[in-house]
């Protein structure tokens, strides 16, 4: 009878359910939509109790369609975005609406946290920067705000220990998930009560969730959840990991000097290292094992601005591929491959949906001109796309960071030629690991630990990812995108005073 590990990820908006067999196959897949309510500018929140019945929903669909037998399923792992905030009460219910990890409704409280040395304060400990969607700041502003809430708190969950706690009735996180939400002093690898003494929450420290390894087995399916998913009672829930942590896993990346990177809404790119490294302008350091970190850094900078582009100037594109019966994105590379590097002067700044370098920069294209094309404008996006993440790497390098290679994930890597540009800018080998959903393959794997399907991390690995193609630089395209870089470099620099004076104006 064959063995398979389910894999649970909850994005911002979809909820999926993968089951995989051991060799790291996906074998059947569902999704649930888990919108995002937004009463106030600036807030995102989310229905606790819509979001477990999504998940359920899902797990039942993915047992039911696959046609296997439930006892077939050794573990269950999660993942999820991190920080945000799930709090029960002290009766283990939901207290309010979810907090979602974009909101900003306490923009101005870790504003206040860097401007009155706060955050420097706590950075050795934390070791990692402070914004408005981490649940330090979401939860002072409750305080403030929402009193009648704080004082009921009973326990302080990320969005995969909500659902795992839905699923065992067990209260728990894991290191990777708590490490990123400046809960926890990172060197200690434990809480802190002068933490929360700076944050001035000191009343949640007995709410705040015991931490096990991502790979620990938290709790087994309860017989609620079991009738409500279709999973067998007694299946064993692992403590899963933190998003991009998740995927670095899914990806096979688990050796100090190993880039993943991943081109999706968000530019990801981190390291695995053997410490955290200390250096102030890095995003974030992560525990990924008893024994690496992650060092991230980030922005909402990747392909998402393609998306933008092909769906709000692209109906030619959209039209022709329909007509070919394939992917508009298909179309795209076509078009971009007719464009050699360095043949058109065209530069763009991916900042639709903000960036690192500047709270008011935005985005742009530069040195365009009649006689160009959309095929430009596209060119121009992707190695846009692109110099953003290598904005990124450059940060990483510069804090004293090695690498020797990357893996590539998210819609980015499904094109072979945006592969080969990553290359190209990055001067690293690029690996597309195999498969799709690689988030929820590292969950599926933490579980796979658990339970003794494999014996640790670099057997997980071995068994489960398998790369699917190689892209090594090419020493004669690498000129030209140095050349283009620097200029783009250097406009963002030209550009800072006229994105404020831009950002006071539409105020």
């Amino acid at each position: 009878m064959s063995e398979y590990l389910l894999g649970i990820d909850n994005g911002g908006t979809v909820t999926k359910v993968v089951l995989f067999d051991l060799a790291g196959h996906a074998i059947r897949t569902a999704s649930r939509k888990a919108a995002a309510q937004l009463p106030y500018p600036g807030w995102a929140e989310r229905d606790m109790h819509s979001l477990w019945n999504s998940n359920a929903d899902a797990i039942r669909e993915v047992i039911t369609a696959s046609g296997i037998r439930p006892q077939q399923i050794l573990g269950v792992g999660l993942t999820a975005h991190g920080n945000g905030l799930y709090l029960l009460d002290r009766r283990g219910k939901p207290l309010r609406p979810g907090i979602l990890s974009v909101d900003n409704r306490a923009t101005a409280i870790s504003d206040e946290w860097i401007e009155n040395g706060t955050y420097r304060s706590v950075r050795p400990a934390t070791l990692q920067q402070l914004w408005p969607g981490q649940p330090c700041a979401l939860l002072r502003w409750l305080k403030l705000y929402e009193p009648e809430v704080y004082a009921q708190i009973g326990a302080v969950l990320s969005c995969k220990d909500y659902i795992r706690y839905c699923l065992t009735g067990e209260i728990a996180t894991d290191y990777s998930d708590i490490s990123g939400t400046s809960l926890l002093n990172n060197n200690r690898r434990r809480y802190s009560r002068e933490l929360l003494d700076r944050f001035d929450i000191p009343e949640v420290f007995d709410a705040l969730p015991a931490i096990a390894e991502g790979f620990s087995i938290i709790g087994m399916v309860t017989a609620e959840a079991a009738a409500a998913t279709g999973l067998a009672a007694g299946t064993p829930v692992a403590g899963g990991l933190l998003d991009v942590t998740a995927c670095a896993l899914g990806a096979g990346v688990i050796h100090p000097g190993q880039l993943c990177v991943i081109a999706g809404t968000w530019s990801i790119n981190e390291i695995v290292t053997a410490e955290p490294m200390s250096d102030p302008d890095l995003y974030s350091n992560s525990i990924y094992t008893p024994d690496l970190w992650l060092v991230l850094e980030a922005s909402a900078t990747s392909a998402s601005n393609l998306e933008w582009f092909i769906t709000n100037f692209c109906a030619e594109e959209q039209a022709e591929a329909k007509q070919r019966g394939i992917s508009v994105y298909d179309v795209c590379n076509e078009k971009v491959a007719d464009v050699s590097p360095g043949s058109t002067p065209i530069l763009f700044h991916p900042f639709l949906f903000g960036t690192n370098v500047q709270a008011t920069a935005r985005a742009n294209f530069f040195g365009v001109t009649g006689w160009h094309t959309r095929a430009h404008f596209l060119r121009a996006i992707y190695e846009g796309v692109v110099f953003s993440h290598l904005n990124h790497v450059e940060k990483l390098r510069s804090a004293g960071a090695q690498m020797d290679s990357a893996r590539l994930t998210g819609g980015g890597a499904r094109s072979q030629l945006w592969s080969q540009m990553f290359a190209d800018v990055l001067q690293l080998p690029i690996e597309i690991p195999e498969g799709g959903e690689i988030g929820a393959r590292g969950a599926a794997m933490c579980a796979g630990i658990g339970v003794g399907a494999y014996s640790d991390f670099a057997h997980a690995v071995g068994q489960a990812v398998h790369v699917e193609r190689r892209h090594e630089p090419n020493p004669s395209a690498i000129p030209a995108y140095r050349t283009r870089y620097a200029e783009y470099q250097n406009l963002l620099e030209v550009l800072r005073d006229s994105w404020n004076r831009l950002s006071k104006m539409s105020s």
